[in-house]
């Protein structure tokens, strides 16, 4: 076996997730006296290729009363010790006449929340209270408030 060759399965991570993200944060260069913080999340991971990229996008903090839009893809992955990263770098939008720049590296990959099965689950528990209301009483009764405000933490238990 040839050791000196350097396979691409070496690089992959084995234990990420096939469809995963990455966790971003940062602040831009410091411009005309000041300077912006941003944190995100990746988009899903695209394939290019034997490797892949993901996409991100967001608003910087406010500073000097205006803010700055960001995105952009990533690099390709970088191997680390608990799997891969990839560098988040680039330009912010030109805004209140001048830019920033900004060059962070990505956290580890992880699954990307999935919030569609709660919901999923809260929708088929309102079907079923609406259905049983219905075989109670053919009378149109008020409308109730619905299961999200059982949900809050600081509303009475009824």
């Amino acid at each position: 076996m040839d050791n000196t060759r350097v396979e691409k399965k070496d690089f992959v991570d084995p234990s990420a997730p096939r469809e995963h993200v990455h966790d971003y944060y940062g602040r831009t260069t410091m411009d005309l006296d000041h300077f912006h913080t941003f944190d995100g999340t990746t988009g899903l991971n695209y394939e290019t290729g034997l490797d892949h990229v993901h996409r991100f996008a967001n608003v910087t903090s406010r500073a000097h009363g205006h803010t700055h839009r960001m995105d952009g893809n990533t690099s390709r992955q970088i191997p680390a010790f608990w799997g891969h990263i990839h560098q988040i770098a680039g330009i912010t939008s030109f805004d209140d006449g001048h830019t920033h720049r900004f060059d962070v590296l990505s956290g580890g990959p992880h699954r990307a929340r999935n919030r569609r099965p709660r919901l999923i689950r809260l929708f088929r528990a309102s079907s079923n209270q609406k259905s049983q209301s219905e075989k109670q009483s053919a009378a149109p009764q008020p409308r109730r408030r619905g299961i999200f405000a059982k949900l809050r933490p600081s509303s009475p238990k009824q």
